[in-house]
Formats: structure tokens, C-alpha cells, sequence
């Protein structure tokens, strides 16, 4: 089931906002394993844009009382909402960034801060 479809069962009745009704079933960043789909909730706790070959990376540690999970937005210098603190469900498939469990371009909803 995609992330869409499980936010568009738990939202309110208020179309701009996403925040589930009751306790999701999003996993711990702890038990997200490599080339395995990954949902997860979490808070950001640092964001660096690192330039490769010309072409800005926004990298984004995402964590939870389990662990860290790197989110990296290909192309990006800024992705508007994501700022230090901010809650969000993140999905995707994890793989490795420079070594580091990671989920390269995912999907994600902001939840606050």
C-alpha cells in the first residue's frame, strides 16, 4: 500500500492536513534494512546540502528513539517544510549513501514540528 493511500485512511476531516487519526503502523528506523521498502516516522535532526558533480544534494538525518536514517533529495539545495525538528513519515526503498543506510529521493509528509 502506498504512503498516499495509507495518509489519505488517516487523515482528518480537513483536507490540508495529514496527521493520522490513530497510532500508524510506520516501523522503527532501527529495524529498516537495506534494499527492503522502509516506512518510518521521525524528526529531523540535521540537514547539509553536499554539492556532487554540480548538482546539489540535500542530505537529511532523520531520527527516531530506535536510530538515524539518512534521507537524500537528489538535485535539491532546500525541500520546503523540512527544517530542523520537523516531524515526517518518510517512505521508500533504503539502500546506501556513502556508506550510510539511506533512502534516496523519498516520499514524505510533514507532520510539524
Amino acid at each position: 500500500m502506498s504512503l498516499t493511500t495509507l495518509l489519505r485512511r488517516r487523515t482528518t476531516d480537513s483536507p490540508d492536513q495529514a496527521i493520522p487519526r490513530e497510532e500508524p503502523d510506520w516501523g522503527r528506523i532501527a529495524d529498516v534494512r537495506m534494499r527492503q521498502p522502509a516506512y518510518v516516522c521521525g524528526r529531523v535532526r540535521s540537514l547539509r546540502v553536499q554539492p556532487r558533480a554540480n548538482v546539489p544534494t540535500l542530505e537529511c538525518t532523520l531520527v527516531d528513539d530506535s536510530g538515524g536514517l539518512t534521507l537524500v533529495f537528489l538535485g535539491r539545495r532546500d525541500v520546503p517544510g523540512i527544517r530542523l525538528g520537523t516531524r515526517m513519515i518518510v517512505s521508500g526503498r533504503a539502500g546506501s549513501h556513502h556508506g550510510k543506510l539511506a533512502v534516496l529521493n523519498p516520499d514524505y509528509t510533514l507532520l510539524g514540528a
